[in-house]
């Protein structure tokens, strides 16, 4: 077998080459780096509404009254211009209702991503969900985590974490570099629509105030998507079903775990932190399922104010009195898969949420 080098010489530029590539990340700093909205414009639709997170956290300027930022269970069951709409009706003026929302669950994204957002646009209120998954850092970590603008919020974790983001940055570098030559925006309108259509069957996220309104039938057990019939459940529900924890309201919560891994912990009380350093009031919602359809209460793995260490308020409707009244068929006309609401599933749900969260929204703004 030929020897790998053919020289000592040549295995030695070969361990340089590697040696510079691995320390890119510390050399560039942040100075080398393009800024930060060409990080988030360059990713492909595919990975959620990246094209429409760079608009709203780099090109938007006014103040945001709710932002629902998470991964792909925000981005599916809120159907935020229906939620707009309602606060709009509230307040007597326009309202800005937003969705920040990606593929694959993570406490990581939800902070770096909140950071960004918040370095720029003052939020009244964000609304997440349980993004626990294990302790590891998120697959997307080379879109958003940069180690020059980011390293100092490594601090504290484990050491094998704190490699794994640098090395996550190491990957990120080409695209950093690249961007810095050529900034890449062509996602923004066409091609990202284009996509949005074929894959999930649903309007640009950019014209549906981030969302994704999914017009995909039921898929589980079978491979293929039946296909999509408008429906609207008449189970007679009413927002009064809504369940914000409290004294009175405590029977109907169970917590459940498995506990929050230490590196997500971590994460996900930094968010906390950070929005009370912005004044945001933070929501957790409980998001429906159709493995929870006739349970009488609110499953969460975590009692969330604990978790965090901060003033959290949870929300969510018992998946029995949610579903009352409908057959399991029924209820699957409102998912995409057993995990994620389509169109009809996303307006009936956040047409029974939405006066629960208007009235937490209004309790933050008077104060």
């Amino acid at each position: 077998m030929r020897p790998a080098f053919s020289s000592t010489k040549s295995a030695a530029a070969f361990a340089l080459l590697l040696l510079i590539l691995l320390l890119l990340p510390a050399m560039a700093g942040r100075s080398r780096l393009p800024s930060r909205a060409v990080s988030y414009s360059s990713v492909s639709p595919i990975m959620g509404s990246f094209p429409y997170l760079h608009r709203q956290i780099f090109e938007e300027t006014g103040r945001v009254d709710i932002a629902f930022i998470g991964s792909s269970r925000i981005y599916y069951d809120i159907a935020t211009p229906l939620m707009e709409k309602a606060l709009s009706e509230k307040l007597g003026r326009k309202a800005e209702v937003i969705t920040l929302g990606w593929f694959w669950p993570g406490f990581d994204p939800l902070y770096f991503i909140t950071q960004d957002l918040l370095q720029h646009r003052q939020v009244d209120m964000i609304v997440f969900d349980d993004e626990g998954v294990g302790g590891k850092p998120h697959r997307l970590a080379p879109c958003w985590f940069r180690y020059g603008d980011n390293a100092k919020d490594l601090a504290g974790i484990p050491l094998q974490f704190q490699a794994a983001y640098y090395f996550g940055a190491v990957i990120g570098m080409p695209r950093n570099l690249l961007g810095r030559l050529r900034p890449n925006f062509s996602d923004l309108t066409p091609a990202g629509a284009a996509t949005t259509e074929r894959l999930w069957r649903a309007p640009n996220p950019m014209t549906a105030r981030g969302s994704l309104a999914s017009k995909l039938g039921f898929n589980h057990p079978n491979p293929q998507h039946p296909g999509f019939v408008d429906y609207a459940p008449a189970n007679g529900v009413r927002p009064e079903a809504v369940c914000v924890f409290s004294p009175a309201t405590r029977a109907k919560f169970q917590f459940t775990g498995p506990a929050t891994t230490s590196l997500e912990l971590d994460f996900v009380r930094k968010f906390a932190a950070l929005a009370q350093a912005h004044q945001t009031r933070l929501v957790c919602l409980h998001m429906p399922e159709t493995g929870e359809m006739r349970v009488p209460v609110i499953k969460e793995r975590e009692f969330w104010p604990d978790a965090l260490q901060a003033e959290v308020a949870m929300v969510g409707i018992p998946p029995a009195t949610l579903f009352a009244g409908l057959s399991d068929e029924e209820v699957r006309k409102l998912f995409v898969n057993p995990l994620h609401l389509n169109q009809n599933g996303a307006e009936y749900f956040t047409s029974l949420i939405a006066p629960s969260l208007i009235q937490l929204y209004d309790a933050q703004v008077k104060h």
